[in-house]
Formats: structure tokens, C-alpha cells, sequence
């Protein structure tokens, strides 16, 4: 992925921007200039005297609730005088001129997880009815990437002006390279999924029990490549602090290491650079895992799990930050150490605590770089296949989502600089190294397709290292799963 810095502003400066409320129009209010400037140069193959005159342009996608923001994809607020709300609320403009539509109308709905079958449900059912409602659907990647939904959408490969500028930068070439099957793209990730960026998994640390702990300066063991595993668990050793007297391990006590069951604990994969699937020669996918790798950092992780030093936390999709108590221990100040995703930083801005952000640890120092993913929270785009006009939906996608590069990205980049979120210079350049090591891999997108990537969710709570077994229990299983999911994207568009 090229410029990675500048994209790198979505995930530093996302988490400043004020939660936007439900709109039907992208743009709040009434129409007006696009903020004095003129036409922003973009990396577009639409042509300009494209128009759709009077029609507007209709996003399915999520709204705001208790369980996460999602709107700031796709909504601004004419009033807002933050940066990045302003280029937001420029960049639909825009679009909407450039097109003279009538408007962006986002028709927003519960979208978060335990909502999902519905969110599905209502377009699957306009779909069907081929009512023509929606010109681009944007939604959760956990449950729109089901192999049984692909045949409702469009093909990218087929969409107008997509087709043709696939390899621009607003567009991930290491996701569309890796969930292209067969020429066929059903799923869109790029600089319009602001989500995929809030969903980063980083390692905070509490600056001020790391000097209390002297465990030396962790930034320049990063830099060095000596920032491991076993440096990180060293560190932990020893950390708990029984601070209410009861002799027992709880969360009202500090620890060296607090995390969740499951959503962070399925991380584990890319942050260890285990794979779920491989491409063969061929370019076809195939179920490919390290066996004896798994096996020891299970058995590195379960140990871990056991200290008194660390605290597991088991969560649901039920709970929000306010319940969940890994958040409350690292706010209070009473964690070294907490895997969580970049969304969470808009949570501990207010501490008293300082605190820092550094890449998850390598598993050991063969390991060539430190890696990363987003958690499955963040929106995937996709075009109905009952879209009414497939050239529009393809050239106002392809125009936002480059507008979204051009305006975006950078006010993001910009703002994160001036404001108090990085603490410290290195975070920022943490947070550099830490996209350097950004993963995506097929097994991971349809993990619930393929009925894979919850292994050490799974293991780890029933403290069980015996991958090699539980393997082989699954493994026809899983191959059952992948030669139905092949099978299906082998089917797409055939009568």
C-alpha cells in the first residue's frame, strides 16, 4: 500500500472526531460552495461532464449507537468547525456538485453485531424484490463476508470506472489482491472505510509504572527490533499489585498485562505471523497453518494467562467501554500493559496517567517485522447487484473514495499532529511502524465462512495447548468449508 503515513492519519485523528448523529443527507443542511476552494484534483478515470442530474445517491450503513461510531465514514456536519468534520462534509459536497445529484442520502440503521441478521436481512430483502433502493451498501466485515450473500452483490471487476482505476492508492492493493477470486472482488476496502482504521490493534502502555518498573526505554527496543514477546512478558513478571489486601488476583488490583477473550485473543494470528490459508502456485487458496508454531505460543500464552500478573477478561458483543473492565483498570491507571484497538485511545484521553503506544511484540526476533490487523468491526463496500445504475454507483464510489484521499486522510494526518492525542513524538512514529506491519489475509476475512480464526479464542480459555489434536479433529471440516466457499465464487454469474 503506498504513502502509508497519510494513511496512517486515519487511525491517529478518527478517534478525535466528535461522534456524528444519524443523517439522512450526508451533508447536513442545505447545500452551498465547496468551501471557497476550486475543484480538488483527484486520482479518477471519471470523466467530468459525467453527470446524474437531479438523483440521488442512496448508502445503506450503520448508525451510531452504544456500541460504536460509524457515520463519521460517511456523514459530516455542516456546522462543525473541526478539520477533519469540515473536509468530510466538503468532500460529499463536492460530489455532490460534481454530479449535480440531488443529494447523498445515508438511510442509516442498527448495524453493530448483534443486530447484523437484521441489518442483512433488510437489503437481502430489497435485493430480491430487485427494488433497485441502494446504490452502495457500507457495513460490518464480520457478517457481510458470508459466501452465501456474494450472489446479491456486483462484481468489482464489472463495476464502471472501478475496473479501470483498481490500482489507484484510495483502493488497498493487499486486500484486493488477497480476496480477489478467481477475477472476482465482491468486497471493496479503502480510504472510504475510515473503520478499518479505527479497529487497529496497538499495544498501550502506562508510561508511569514502565519508569516505577524501570524497564527501560521500550521505544528505542522497537526500533531495534528487540521488542519480543519474551522482553514484553519479562516486563510483566512480578507486576501484580494486590491493592485492596484480599490475597486474591482481582479486578480491582494492577497487573502487568490485561486483555480480552475474544476479539483481541484472535489477533493472535497475524500477530504472530501465523497464517489461516496460503496461495499455491496457482494463485488458489488452500488451508495452510504451522502446526508446532501454534502449539508453542499456546502453550507460551496459556502460561501467561495463569500468572497472577496478568487479568483475562471474557467479553460479549453486549458490553460497551464503560462495562468492560480491562478498560476501567487501564483508565485508572492500574495496567502495564493493554492490547486493545486504536478506537479505545478516545477512552483514555482524559487520564491522569500518561501513556504510550507501541507495536505488539514480535513472537521472537526471526520474526522479520511487527505485525498487526483490524479488528472485524470495520466496513466493508459493497454494490447490490439490483443497484439501479451500476455506472453511477461505480463513479461516485470511485470519486468518493479518492476524494476521501485527497481531503481526508490529510486533515486527519494534520489534526492528530497539532492535537494532544499523541502524547509523545514516539508514538507517532510508533504508530509508522506499526502500519509497516499491517496484515490481511483471506483466512482471517472468512473466518466464519471457513469456521476458522476463533483457535485461540477457544484454547485459551479452556487452557489447552493441543492444537495438533484439535486440528485434526477439524480438519475435514475445514476443507469442506473452503471447497463450498470456492465453489460458490466458481458459481457467481452463471445462469
Amino acid at each position: 500500500m503506498k504513502n502509508f503515513k497519510r494513511i496512517l492519519a486515519v487511525m491517529l485523528v478518527v478517534l478525535m472526531t466528535l461522534p456524528l448523529l444519524a443523517s439522512c443527507n450526508l451533508n447536513k443542511g442545505s447545500g452551498g460552495s465547496n468551501g471557497g476552494g476550486g475543484r480538488v484534483e483527484i486520482d479518477t478515470v471519471v470523466p467530468e461532464d459525467v453527470k446524474f442530474t437531479g438523483e440521488t445517491f442512496t448508502i445503506l450503513c450503520r448508525e451510531d449507537n452504544a456500541w460504536g461510531q460509524y457515520l463519521h465514514e460517511i456523514a459530516a456536519d455542516e456546522d462543525a468547525t473541526e478539520l477533519v468534520n469540515e473536509m468530510v462534509y466538503k468532500r460529499n459536497l463536492e460530489v455532490e456538485e460534481r454530479f449535480e445529484l440531488e443529494e447523498l442520502k445515508a438511510f442509516a440503521i442498527p448495524g453493530h453485531w448483534a443486530a447484523g441478521e437484521d441489518f442483512i436481512n433488510t437489503f437481502k430483502n430489497s435485493i430480491l424484490a430487485a427494488s433497485g433502493s441502494y446504490d452502495l451498501i457500507m457495513s460490518q466485515q464480520a457478517y457481510m463476508a458470508d459466501v452465501s450473500l456474494i450472489e446479491l452483490f456486483s462484481n468489482f471487476y464489472d463495476v464502471p470506472y472501478v475496473k479501470d482505476n483498481m490500482e489507484a492508492e484510495h483502493y488497498y492493493q493487499d486486500i484486493v489482491e488477497e480476496i480477489t477470486i478467481d477475477g472476482k472482488l465482491m468486497y471493496m476496502v479503502g480510504d472510504y472505510s475510515l473503520t478499518y482504521w479505527e479497529n487497529l490493534y496497538v499495544l498501550y502502555f502506562n508510561k508511569t509504572m514502565a519508569e516505577n518498573r524501570n524497564v527501560g526505554d521500550i521505544y528505542q527496543m522497537v526500533r531495534d527490533g528487540e521488542w519480543t514477546y519474551e522482553a514484553m512478558a519479562g516486563m510483566v513478571k512480578g507486576a501484580w499489585n494486590d491493592l485492596n489486601g484480599d490475597n486474591w488476583s482481582g479486578e480491582e488490583d494492577a497487573f502487568g498485562y490485561i486483555t480480552e477473550i475474544p476479539n483481541t485473543t484472535d489477533a493472535f494470528w497475524d500477530l504472530f505471523d501465523i497464517r489461516i490459508t496460503s496461495k499455491d502456485e496457482n494463485g488458489d487458496i488452500q488451508i495452510d497453518v504451522d502446526q508446532a508454531k501454534m502449539v508453542q505460543v499456546l502453550e507460551a500464552l496459556i502460561e501467561f494467562k495463569k500468572s497472577d500478573d496478568t487479568f483475562f477478561e471474557t467479553t460479549d458483543s453486549s458490553m460497551t467501554s464503560d462495562s468492560i473492565k480491562c478498560d476501567k483498570i487501564f483508565r485508572e491507571g492500574r495496567a502495564l500493559f493493554y492490547p486493545a484497538a486504536l478506537s479505545r485511545a478516545q477512552d483514555f484521553r482524559g487520564m491522569e496517567t500518561d501513556f504510550g503506544i507501541v507495536p505488539y511484540p514480535k513472537w521472537n526476533e526471526q520474526q522479520d517485522k511487527y505485525y498487526t490487523r483490524s479488528q472485524d468491526g470495520y466496513s466493508v463496500a459493497v454494490i447490490p447487484v439490483d443497484a439501479p445504475n451500476l455506472q453511477k454507483s461505480g463513479a461516485v464510489f470511485d470519486v468518493l473514495s479518492a476524494l476521501s484521499n485527497e481531503l481526508v486522510i490529510p486533515a486527519y494526518y494534520d489534526m492528530a499532529l497539532r492535537d494532544k492525542y499523541a502524547r509523545d513524538d514516539e508514538s507517532g512514529e510508533m504508530l509508522d511502524i506499526i502500519r509497516d506491519g499491517f496484515q490481511f489475509s483471506f483466512g482471517v476475512f472468512y473466518a466464519p465462512d471457513l469456521d476458522r480464526g476463533l483457535e485461540f479464542r477457544v484454547l485459551i480459555a479452556q487452557d489447552n495447548s493441543n492444537y495438533v489434536s484439535y486440528y485434526a479433529v477439524n480438519q475435514k471440516g475445514y476443507e469442506r468449508r473452503l471447497k463450498k466457499l470456492m465453489e460458490a465464487y466458481a458459481a457467481y454469474g452463471e445462469e
